[in-house]
């Protein structure tokens, strides 16, 4: 089974966003999809199309996807709803691309760090305070 076949795109709207807009979101993730990877746990697209005539760019395109267990989010603003969409796609590449390549966390897990204090301890011995002699 491969990454599309997966994963099912949910789309939610807010406001009146124009007929075939979910469409072009669905189909550019799932191009951006082809790419990964990693399997695809979701993926949500959120389109919402401002009511204000005062709002510079009242088309905005958001997306979260789940990559085994890892949220990636990107999103976007514009003056149509496909420039919102292209937008947020883009970053969503850029996002992606970072996620795949980013290097593996170097952090201990707790476990590991406890294990390393029991380690540097003799068997038997007790930890005493250090005490800084201030004259004062």
């Amino acid at each position: 089974m491969t990454t599309i076949q997966a994963v099912r795109v949910r789309i939610v709207r807010h406001g009146r966003v124009p007929q075939g807009a979910g469409e072009l979101a669905v189909t550019k993730i799932r191009s951006v999809l082809r790419h990964v990877a990693k399997p695809v746990l979701s993926a949500r697209v959120t389109l919402t199309t401002s009511a204000d005539p005062a709002v510079a760019f009242p088309a905005k395109a958001q997306a979260t996807l789940d990559l085994n267990g890892r949220i990636v989010r990107a999103g976007a603003t514009g003056e149509t709803m496909r420039e919102a969409v292209e937008l947020m796609v883009h970053r969503l590449r850029i996002r992606l691309d970072r996620v795949v390549h980013a290097p593996v966390s170097r952090r201990k897990t707790a476990q590991e760090r406890h294990l390393g204090q029991r380690a540097g301890r003799a068997a038997g011995s007790v930890r005493r305070p250090f005490l800084l002699n201030v004259q004062i």
